[in-house]
């Protein structure tokens, strides 16, 4: 019997080496987060009630890189010179229904993104501001694949780097001719992408604005 009840405890430690190795991976995948998204960011919604894309969203947000590699540095991931995008969805982060997805355009190359033309005292003074004027994007349904084409304007503003980041940014980016008829109510699950990294908020309270075309409430009852 001491043979056997020895037997039994090493088999169960045995087991809870891999179950536990597994609990903490999957601990781990569900709390993993590259980019963090403020969540007093500004959502704007207006939707215009047309059937064709005709609907409008603007998003104000800062958020912060925090992939540091094992060694403490940062892979170089950069939303001025790479571009990012944007996914607005119903839902909640880890299991949302995704909308629409844009891609935002790099805003600057590697140069002009480290080193303004300006001077000041003789040096060179480095530019943290950087804009987008309306140009066209794409923008997708990642639920069926179709593709359309906005319209998009955008800015984006790099912040001092927190310690222990990758970075911090402001974007500023209103999108139209896209298709939100989804979008309903919040919770609006917004999700940013900068190069390998990805980061999601659902608690950003969205503002909708429901611009229907319907009757003549513009115009009361005038003509009686």
């Amino acid at each position: 019997m001491t043979i056997k009840g020895y037997s039994f405890k090493a088999i169960l430690r045995a087991l809870a080496v891999p179950v536990m190795f597994f609990a903490l991976a999957d601990r781990a995948g569900a709390q993993e987060t590259d980019i963090l998204i403020d969540s007093t960011a500004e959502l704007q919604i207006d939707q215009s009630g047309n059937p064709e894309p005709s609907d409008t969203f603007q998003l104000k947000a800062t958020f912060t890189n925090d992939d540091i590699n094992a060694e403490g540095g940062c892979d170089g991931d950069d939303p001025v010179t790479q571009g990012l995008t944007i996914t607005l969805g119903t839902g909640a982060c880890g299991s949302s229904t995704d909308v629409v997805q844009v891609v935002i355009p790099a805003f600057a190359s590697s140069d002009s993104a480290k080193i303004s033309p300006l001077k000041k005292h003789g040096k060179k003074k480095h530019k943290t501001h950087f804009k987008l004027k309306k140009t066209h994007a794409t923008a997708t349904n990642p639920s069926t694949g179709e593709t359309e084409n906005a319209s998009l304007s955008a800015e984006i503003e790099v912040l001092a780097t927190p310690t222990g980041t990758c970075g911090q940014w402001t974007i500023d980016a209103e999108v139209s001719a896209v298709d939100l008829s989804a979008l309903t109510a919040n919770p609006v699950v917004v999700t940013l992408g900068q190069g390998d990294d990805t980061g999601c908020n659902d608690q950003i309270q969205a503002q909708f604005d429901n611009n229907d075309d319907q009757g003549d409430n513009d115009q009361g009852d005038n003509g009686d």
